[in-house]
């Protein structure tokens, strides 16, 4: 088997991942206060950790960020006690497992380069991670229906390049566990040098984009069910993100 080194590694801890993986912190915190148990999805996930790029870099957008909007506290302080343990950058779905470790319900993580999906699924037996499910392909999230019914869920949708054509081979199974959780939250991520585009048709039971963000090329949007629209609004808007008329 072939397993060419995922370019992403030259990417870890750019702003594309501070402003998505700051909104997936403090989303994650959101639904582990509620009651309901919560299945976190992650449709490109690379690995639970990796090296950081560039900490000088990291260490002044971080700062910068911070100053403005308070709310990236909680995840530069994950992310530097990380780095702090192994000099290891703590990605989207460490996080997210990290803050709903005891009330997640269940977790699907798609991973299509073999190199990252074997390094991510030693990851997640080295920490001993129940009810995880790593996949090769983004589109075969839902393949065993593992999201239960009524439960929460948080989605990270996050390719280099969010095509219309990449979003209609993966969206009837996002919607499919959309449709059948009582929460959905789906962040969603695009590079892009371009004037902004339209972003994708929501999922089922969602409405959207409620917010979005950009900092150069990177673009983050959110989704959101109705009963818990508001509360992400809230908790975007704290990290400076801005509403979008649905």
């Amino acid at each position: 088997m072939s397993r060419t080194p995922n370019r992403q590694l030259g990417n870890v801890g750019n702003l594309g991942d501070i402003l998505k993986h700051a909104a997936l912190v403090e989303l994650a915190t959101l639904f582990a206060g509620r009651p309901a148990g919560v299945s976190f999805v992650d449709t490109h996930t690379f690995q639970l950790e990796a090296p950081l790029a560039e900490r000088a870099r990291w260490d002044r957008d971080v700062d910068a960020l911070a100053a403005r909007h308070p709310a990236y506290e909680r995840y530069a302080t994950l992310e530097r006690a990380a780095l702090g343990r192994n000099g290891h950058y703590r990605c989207s779905s460490g996080l997210v497992l990290d803050a709903l470790r005891d009330r997640g319900a269940c977790a699907v993580l798609g991973e299509a380069n073999a190199a990252s999906r074997a390094e991510l699924s030693a990851q997640v037996a080295a920490e001993r991670f129940a009810n995880v499910l790593v996949v090769d392909d983004a589109a075969r999230v839902d393949d065993a229906a593992h999201v239960p019914r009524r439960g929460a869920l948080l989605v990270h949708v996050d390719p280099f390049r969010l095509s219309a054509e990449l979003w209609s081979r993966i969206a009837p199974a996002l919607s499919a566990m959309s449709g059948r959780s009582t929460d959905a939250v789906f962040v969603l991520y695009r590079y892009s040098r371009n004037a902004r585009a339209p972003w994708p048709d929501a999922p089922a039971g969602t409405s959207g984009p409620l917010t979005e963000t950009r900092g150069g090329p990177h673009e983050v949007a959110a989704y959101a069910s109705p009963g818990i629209a508001e509360a992400v609004l809230v908790t975007c808007a704290a990290l400076g993100w801005a509403p979008r008329a649905v």
